[in-house]
Parts: structure tokens; sequence; C-alpha cells
């Protein structure tokens, strides 16, 4: 509130009038001046907190998405054990599970990511005092979080259907071969979606350097049994497919 207080007795002359005037609205000015500076500083405090807090989420998000690498590491590993043992089982029915190559592991472990602080800033209204480029690269790095939770959520349902036989009956020997054959399909499933879900974390990696280095090239493709391009390069077959698409304008 700015008080205007009039003068002590009326101006008896222009001159007077015109300083009483002058006077009032240098008060103003003086007064509306000093309210916008208190505003800018609340401004800069404000958006100071809410990239402080970005920062400590991006940290803790960060530190999920290197023990997530490490987990889709070991579920790679499970995961393909569990296809080997089914493909043992169906060449060997009945087989007791004592004397399978391995058993089958189910695990599904996942570091929570927040977005709390960012969306925190957006309610608060305070991305307003941010640049279009800050609020657009936070935007990106969040939408890329949400990717790879989506993807977690697809390798889970799939996880939850390959093992759906242990409602059954968990031991493997009495499983039926139809039961075997579907088991085999839906772990494939689930390999393709955790193979995706270390996608969606090396895409987040790849994009924000300031992330631990995620899924490696090599890790890729032996999760998915391809040879190394180096490797296949001296397959003639590889190399009269290659041969086809370099003619058709593959690069």
């Amino acid at each position: 509130m700015l008080d205007v207080h009039p003068a002590h007795h009326a101006a008896t002359t222009w001159k007077e009038f015109f300083v009483h005037i002058a006077t009032i609205v240098l008060g103003l000015l003086i007064a509306l001046g000093l309210e916008q500076m208190v505003e800018v500083v609340h401004n800069r405090r404000e958006v100071a907190e809410v990239r402080h807090e970005l920062s400590d989420e991006r940290e803790t998000n960060r530190r999920a998405l290197a023990k997530d690498a490490t987990y889709w590491r070991c579920e790679t590993v499970e995961l393909k054990n569990n296809l080997m043992v089914l493909t043992y089982l169906r060449t060997h029915p009945g087989m007791q599970d004592e004397r399978l190559p391995g058993s089958l592991i189910w695990s599904y472990v996942r570091e929570p990511h927040s977005e709390a602080a960012w969306e925190a800033a957006k309610t608060s209204g305070a991305t307003r005092l941010m640049s279009r480029e800050e609020i657009e690269q936070n935007e990106d790095a969040y939408n890329k979080l949400r990717q790879v939770d989506d993807a977690y959520g697809a390798v889970w349902e799939a996880l939850s259907d390959a093992s759906k036989y242990q409602f059954t009956d968990s031991r493997l020997s009495n499983l039926t071969p139809q039961q075997i054959a579907e088991s085999i399909t839906l772990t494939e499933a689930a390999l393709n979606k955790h193979w995706l879900a270390g996608v969606a974390l090396e895409n987040l990696a790849a994009k924000y350097k300031d992330y631990y280095p995620s899924i490696t090239a090599d890790e890729f493709s032996e999760a998915h049994n391809r040879k190394p391009f180096d490797t296949e390069a001296h397959n003639p077959a590889f190399a009269a497919t290659l041969s086809q698409m370099k003619s058709a304008g593959f690069p």
C-alpha cells in the first residue's frame, strides 16, 4: 500500500503547485521502484531454490538409473537362463527339476524415479522465471524418464505372464508340452520387453551426458544374440545382404 499525504496547505502559486505534484510523482516512482526491486529479488531467490531442488532430484534420478542399468544386466542373464532351461525342458519333457541345467528365476528390481520437484515447479508457476530452453530441456529429460518407467511397466506385465504357470504348479517337470511351449513364447516376449527397457535407459544416458554411462552396444548385441558387425562382415550371407541394402541406398 502506498500512502500519499496531502500538502499541509493549499498551493498559492503555480510554482508551489508543480513542486507538490513533482514531489508526489517522485515518491510514487521511488515506492514502485522499491516494490519491483523486492519482487525481482524474491523471484531470483525462488528460481534459485527451484533449480537447487531440481538439481538434487536429477542426482537422485542419476543414481537410480545407474542401479537400473546394473539390475538390467543381472536380469538379462536370468531371462536368458530361463529361456535356456525351458528350451531344454521342451526336448526333455518330464525331466525332474533337480536334473535340469538350471532353475527359473523371475526377479524384478527397480529404483524409483522422481519428478516431484519438476511437478511442484510447474504447479507453483516457478517455471515462468526460467528460459524457454531450460524448460524444454527439463521437460524432455522427465519425458525420457517416463519412457523408462513405461518400458519397465511392460517388462513387469511380461514377466507376470511368463511365470503364470506357477499358479497351477511350480514344478517344471509337471508342465505339459503345451505349457512349456507357451512359457517359451512368453519368456521370449519378456526378454524383448526387457531389451527395450535397456534401450530406454541408454537413450536417456546418451542424450544427457551428466547421467552415468548405461548399457553398451556390445551388451545389447549379446542380449539379442547378435554377432558384432566386424564378425558378421566376414559372413558371406551377411555380406550379400549388406550389398543388396547398399544398392538400395543404405549408407
